[in-house]
């Protein structure tokens, strides 16, 4: 046995943290002995999600298991027909739905590893925390659960799980040249901004986890010490009706732009002087991840895994979360030292290479893999490829 494939199960409502976290995996392992396949849960009449068409443009198989909204057992039937005929050993879970799917399964014939890419914790409603609920019984079931960050491995183990079942993997990206193709008078171009205009810029999904409500009402107070200071804020969710109203009643509405889901990440962070990102909650956020790696400079709430990537005060700016104020005076503070900017976003750029690129997750995951298949088998996988030193 040369190879063993891995089936990775997302249930995915767009191209978020997870989602690109998923993808970068999948390419990184496609000539490994733990190929991947891409199985999206989706609904009958739904379009197939982003993650999918992208994993079939780069040449990644993708299975669609087809289920109602919510959670659908008869739907576990077609995920443990493929794993069968398709001879399955590992399965990887990513999210709620497909770890509560998989835990209900009795006596499983093959391993199952999930990744806890962060939970909502205080901004969960009743139906998210009955989530969390089941969720935490399914990770019980696990082999493995892997953590995204040290943050994420205390919530587990505050969830009754046991220390020897979770591991410890960062999320990972591509760091490649660390100048964007873009230049950066294009990149403004296109979303509307003027050269002398100093940018902030946030990426997330529009929702009250992610505390853009804070990051612009600091604005005002922002505008009162820097007059050519603009915001921009990339992602969809549930709250852009709500955030709308409140830039508009701020008096705002020329100064935030809400630009929606971006494809091109690398355009976004050329286009932008420093990268805010307000949290409540986090895992390891890969839009932090993104910003280092296109050299800005980063302010981000103190919260989940983010102390992990920023370390210390050259790193980057660490703020209080869901605190308008403490953002408005780190801004300010930043805007009258501008020659601090470029050093932070070199000393941060240092530890994200070092610690968080796509081919040391890759190394990680393939160690975990490796070692839930028995030794004779792992000894088989490993064959001809590099094998990590530690296994």
């Amino acid at each position: 046995m040369g190879m063993s494939n891995v089936l990775h199960l997302i249930d995915s409502a767009g191209m978020y943290g997870a989602e690109k976290v998923v993808l970068t995996l999948l390419e990184e392992l496609r000539d490994s002995p733990f190929p991947g396949i891409l199985g999206c849960i989706c609904e009958n009449d739904a379009e197939p999600p982003l993650i999918a068409k992208k994993a079939e443009a780069a040449g990644i198989p993708v299975k669609y298991f087809i289920m109602k909204r919510g959670l659908d057992f008869s739907g576990v039937r077609d995920v443990l027909n493929f794993i069968q005929d398709h001879g399955i050993r590992l399965v990887h879970s990513h999210g709620y739905k497909p770890n509560i799917l998989l835990g209900v399964i009795p006596g499983k014939k093959f391993k199952v590893i999930s990744t806890v890419h962060g939970w909502a914790k205080q901004t969960a409603g009743m139906k998210g925390k009955f989530y969390e609920f089941l969720d935490a019984i399914a990770l019980k079931r696990m082999d493995r659960v892997i953590a995204v960050s040290r943050a994420v491995q205390g919530d587990l183990l505050g969830h009754g799980l046991k220390a020897r079942k979770i591991s410890l993997v960062y999320n990972g990206i591509k760091i490649g040249a660390p100048k964007s193709s873009w230049d950066v008078a294009s990149a403004r171009r296109k979303f509307g901004f003027p050269d002398d205009v100093f940018v902030i810029g946030s990426v997330g999904r529009l929702a009250t986890v992610k505390g853009h409500s804070y990051l612009i009402e600091a604005m005002p107070s922002i505008l009162n010490e820097v007059k050519s200071c603009q915001l921009m804020i990339a992602g969809e969710g549930p709250l852009r009706v709500e955030l709308e109203a409140l830039i508009s009643k701020l008096g705002l509405s020329k100064t935030v732009k809400l630009v929606g889901h971006i494809d091109d990440i690398d355009q976004f962070m050329a286009a932008i002087d420093l990268f805010v990102l307000p949290s409540l909650s986090e895992g390891l956020p890969i839009a932090l991840l993104e910003a280092i790696a296109s050299e800005k400079p980063v302010l981000a709430s103190s919260v989940g895994g983010i102390p992990e990537v920023i370390t210390n005060s050259g790193e980057g700016v660490l703020i209080l979360p869901a605190n308008a104020e403490a953002i408005s005076l780190a801004i300010c503070r930043l805007l009258k030292h501008r020659e601090q900017l470029e050093e932070l976003s070199v000393n941060s750029r240092k530890r994200v290479e070092n610690m968080f690129s796509s081919s040391k997750m890759a190394m990680d995951y393939s160690a975990i893999y490796a070692s839930l298949v028995s030794p004779s088998e792992s000894s088989a996988i490993w064959k001809g490829f590099d094998r990590p030193a530690h296994l």
